[in-house]
């Protein structure tokens, strides 16, 4: 019986040892994990996407910016601007029109604007300008798109 002790000490040592192992092989071969493994494989995928996006949305936001602008003119009280139309060199006409606000001058409302480093003319644009066209607004283009 001294001589059978250390066997049956090192099988139950080595049954402790690999049934967990035998276990955990075992739910590794379930067919469920592949597919969780490849819904978590897509769902990288869309988060690095949606990070590049994000990246390149916060760049373009930073093209952005806003201008304060001011209504002047009051044609009824003889004020604004004077404005001539193409081929009539007789005639002026009194005309309102936003501009911009003086610095500590309350604004009447507030315009987009959009820094030229990040505005180029697309191909069609130089074209139909070429050609006395007036573009669609769709026809420009943002760089960096």
């Amino acid at each position: 019986m001294r001589r059978a002790l250390p066997w049956l000490l090192c099988v139950v040592a080595v049954a402790v040892i690999v049934a967990p192992m035998a276990q955990g092989t075992s739910s590794a071969k379930d067919p469920r994990v592949a597919g969780l493994i490849a819904k978590v494989n897509g769902l990288q995928t869309k988060v690095t996407a949606l990070q590049t996006q994000m990246t390149t949305l916060i760049g373009k936001t930073n093209c952005l910016g806003s201008q304060a602008v001011v209504l002047r003119g009051t044609p009824a009280q003889q004020d604004g601007y004077l404005y001539s139309k193409a081929g009539d060199s007789t005639n002026l006409y009194l005309r309102t029109a936003f501009d911009a606000a003086a610095a500590g001058e309350a604004p009447s409302g507030f315009m987009a604007t959009v820094a030229s480093t990040c505005v180029t003319p697309s191909n069609s644009f130089r074209a139909a300008h070429a050609y006395g066209q007036r573009p669609a607004l769709a026809q420009l283009s943002l760089s960096n798109r």
